[in-house]
């Protein structure tokens, strides 16, 4: 995860919370500027601790409803913080692990990060426009299941010639893995490539890690237009490769779209990349026929 995406997003869940807590506290104030209101909480807060001392367990429900009823009149929403998220109250973390709202905070920055603008969404597709409408829905069912499955297949490699709808297609896989909280890093080859070139002539480690660490440790990378790179065979087939390589070791999730089919993919790059991608033990290689949808539209 990169660092400073990180510390952005966990400021921002921050921010939330500060929010929420101050304005409670305006609510209090003004609520404890009534005094019935007063009353009635002081009443609840003193029955509360006499019943604990005393090992009781009452219900509080009448004494609250009063007290609800009463912020109520006075036009005060309520004196406890209304929290964004419910489930971890806006820390980021639900039972020691990242909150799902921490998540969307995220894949948000990420998402703004990579200049892919909105995402699709499965259910919006339009299968109408295709040649072959009953394959092309065979084959975004079978990439949503994908999306929702325990990624058995690492490597999603999909190829086609421009227009087909292969970005299309990979922004509501982003769509679904995001609504299913992982965390997705969406970038085109040009920009990844650009982060391998200024990489190889860094020598501050850390500024080094934080261009790569993106691509390496993201949960679910997908890269869109790769080929279309202003390549240096040197630096971005190696850089691929390991790329690649690190990430089926770690098990982590890498879609790729391309104007390139498997055979122009060795030729582009080197035996080294393709093997990465062919191993059918990992990979699943999807090829979309058909023209141009702009041009068809």
């Amino acid at each position: 995860m990169n660092q400073k995406i990180l510390e952005k997003a966990t400021e921002i869940i921050q921010k939330r919370k500060i929010s929420a807590e101050n304005q409670a506290l305006q609510n209090k104030i003004q609520a404890f500027d009534d005094p019935l209101f007063k009353k009635l909480y002081q009443n609840y807060v003193e029955k509360m601790l006499s019943d604990t001392k005393e090992g009781k367990t009452e219900d509080y429900s009448f004494l609250k409803t009063q007290m609800d009823k009463r912020l109520q009149e006075l036009g005060i929403d309520s004196i406890e913080p209304d929290y964004f998220c419910k489930k971890c109250n806006d820390t980021g973390f639900d039972h020691e692990k990242y909150c799902s709202c921490l998540v969307e905070t995220i894949n948000a920055l990420l998402q703004e990060q990579s200049g892919f603008g909105k995402l699709e969404k499965f259910e919006e597709s339009n299968f109408d426009i295709f040649d072959d409408k009953n394959l092309m829905q065979k084959l975004y069912s079978k990439m949503q299941e994908w999306c929702c499955s325990p990624f058995n297949k690492t490597l999603i490699y999909i190829s086609g010639d421009t227009g087909t709808g292969k970005t299309f297609l990979v922004r509501c896989m982003a769509s679904k893995l995001i609504e299913n909280h992982h965390l997705v890093c969406l970038t085109s080859a040009f920009a990844m490539n650009q982060d391998f070139l200024k990489s190889y002539s860094c020598k501050d480690i850390e500024q080094k890690q934080s261009l790569l660490s993106k691509y390496f440790d993201s949960e679910v990378l997908i890269i869109d237009d790769l080929g279309t790179e202003i390549r240096q065979p040197f630096i971005t087939n190696n850089m691929l490769y390991q790329l690649l390589n690190e990430r089926k070791n770690k098990h982590l999730p890498t879609i790729i779209t391309t104007n390139l089919d498997l055979k122009d993919l060795q030729d582009y790059y080197d035996e080294r990349v393709s093997s990465r991608v062919i191993d059918k033990a990992t990979s699943i290689c999807l090829s979309i026929k058909g023209p141009d949808l702009r041009l068809k539209k």
